[in-house]
């Protein structure tokens, strides 16, 4: 360590800033789907066709199943076959009241038989928008008789198959978002202060898959834990995993200050005497302090020391020959 020590004789001195020393932590996680919804029947009724298993991807436009139809449809040609009677009616009483009306001008028929001729008309009229109406109804119920799932999702658990009673808000089948990952992680002040400051740019790596790729935090709890004392977010991940799934293991590493308080300062302005170590203030004051060893990476150059007296920020003489 003989080489630490730095003439001070004929120098040219400045000054240099501790930075806190730091260590790296990596906290382990698990994937998990960005949503997961459980759909249910919205109509009692026997399902008639599931297209979709566990682990399929549901496709736009294809719903996940969909419950016997016979007797919406006979009730829809019922109504269809109402509406088309009493536009035939509609038609008559069109004719009539036009009739009538050219009658009353020649004062060969009386005005009530011009006003009952209108009335029937007016009542077709009402029956034909009250039966276009109940055939949107019918027509909404049919489309409620098959469920729907998100496009791009996938199939964690189906719990119908074809042929089977279901009834009004059972379980039909269990998807979630596995195109954007979530990681949930419970961080103490000092990991979720290191996260903060590097969440630009921010790496986490998927040991399984030999991969790195960019994560963002995605929701922070306000929350207390009073159990862990831990501050509890999640990690979103939208790009990188070739295969998407819950379970994926996920480490997110942390530059964490040491506990010791340790600092680093550049080798040269560490002076020793005597197996003794000191740093010197810009007032000229020397400080006592502990030799820890070189750090490493690129602050290879630098040197962690520790010492009650020394802390991140403070400032010491540099000596330049």
């Amino acid at each position: 360590m003989g080489s630490l020590l730095l003439p001070v004789a004929h120098a040219a001195e400045s000054l240099v800033t501790a930075r806190p020393a730091l260590q790296r932590e990596v906290l382990s996680g698990f994937t998990r789907a960005y949503t997961r919804v459980v759909l249910s029947a919205e109509a009692a009724g026997r399902i008639q066709s599931v297209n979709g298993d566990v682990g399929d991807q549901i496709e736009e436009g294809v719903p996940f199943a969909c419950q016997d139809e016979t007797f919406i449809d006979m009730e829809l040609r019922t109504n269809r076959a109402e509406r088309e009677a009493l536009e035939v009616d509609k038609a008559y009483y069109r004719k009539e009241v036009a009739r009538y009306r050219q009658l009353l001008k020649q004062n060969s028929s009386s005005e009530s038989q011009l006003d009952s001729a209108q009335r029937n008309l007016n009542k077709i009229r009402t029956q034909l928008d009250a039966l276009a109406i109940a055939a949107e109804t019918l027509m909404e119920r049919k489309q409620r008789l098959c469920i729907f799932a998100p496009k791009g999702w996938r199939v964690v658990k189906r719990f119908i198959d074809p042929g089977e009673w279901v009834n009004v808000g059972e379980p039909a089948v269990d998807v979630g978002d596995y195109n954007r990952l979530v990681v949930p992680f419970a961080l103490s002040i000092a990991e979720y202060r290191a996260l903060i400051a590097q969440q630009e740019g921010l790496k986490v790596r998927l040991p399984e898959l030999q991969v790195e790729v960019t994560a963002s935090v995605l929701r922070i709890s306000p929350a207390f834990d009073e159990i862990s004392r831990k501050i509890h977010l999640e990690l979103e991940i939208s790009d990188g995993v070739l295969s998407p799934r819950g379970g994926l293991r996920v480490e997110l590493g942390l530059d964490i200050p040491v506990r010791t308080g340790a600092v680093l300062v550049p080798e040269r302005s560490l002076q020793q005497r005597y197996e003794q170590y000191w740093l010197k203030r810009p007032d000229g004051k020397e400080i006592r302090v502990v030799y820890l060893g070189h750090s490493k990476g690129v602050d290879a150059e630098w040197i962690r020391v520790t010492s009650p007296d020394v802390k991140p920020g403070d400032q010491f003489l540099i000596t330049d020959e």
